[in-house]
């Protein structure tokens, strides 16, 4: 059904929860978990299958991951929150539904003045779905790299590595399937978050730049 897909860096505690409660879904059927910090091994973790990197390979390797997925199906979630499984059971029902969107629960769009970031919550299309949490197509892990050297420019200083890999993910969605990804109005549990990566500086001046440039690519086909 679903293969879950998560990173872990400084959380392993909460890596470890999040992994469990899949396990009683009754939908993730796999969970594979990519540790990118060398100086924290991360032990196995029941039911999954865990990768212990021997240095930083950044943000892109949750696509990377998702690659080797079994399942059609991934759930790319982030390591600072806790879904319920009726969340993740609304999320793949619409995900069966429109299997060619994003299906997440956070949005962001363009604000006026086209800077990142207008923030969507509820019921909505929109165009950009934070991989805090989503459910997308396999496929997309793969055509992610058959479309990153286009922003390899605005990437090389991106902090951390690969930082804005949600944006580039999302405007490919939209160009495969012409349409808005969809966010919807689901409950979710917060998990301490330290370190976030929002409060860094230049994460919005980054992400602008980059969030202008998938603008300007999905427009090529208008």
């Amino acid at each position: 059904m679903i293969t879950g897909v998560i990173l872990n860096w400084k959380r392993s505690a909460n890596v470890e929860r999040i992994v469990r409660g899949w396990s009683t879904t009754g939908l993730i059927t796999e969970a594979l978990v990519w540790n990118n910090n060398p100086s924290n091994f991360l032990g196995g973790i029941e039911g999954a299958t865990v990768i212990n990197g021997d240095h930083d390979l950044g943000l892109y390797t949750r696509f990377a991951l998702a690659c080797l997925a079994r399942n059609e199906c991934v759930l790319l979630q982030d390591d600072d929150l806790e879904l319920h499984s009726s969340t993740i059971a609304t999320l793949f029902e619409a995900w069966s539904k429109e299997p060619s969107r994003l299906h997440g629960i956070f949005g962001r769009g363009p604000k006026d003045d086209g800077s990142y970031a207008r923030d969507y919550r509820g019921n909505q299309k929109v165009p950009i779905v934070l991989t805090r949490a989503l459910l997308a197509q396999r496929a997309y892990a793969g055509r992610f790299f058959e479309v990153l050297s286009r922003f390899a420019e605005i990437q090389s200083d991106s902090v951390p590595r690969g930082n804005g890999e949600d944006i580039i993910f999302s405007y490919l969605a939209m160009r495969a399937s012409g349409a808005l990804n969809r966010i919807h109005a689901v409950p979710v549990s917060e998990l301490p978050a330290p370190h976030a990566i929002h409060a860094r500086a230049g994460h919005f001046k980054h992400r602008s730049a980059l969030m202008r440039a998938c603008q300007a690519w999905l427009n090529e086909d208008a």
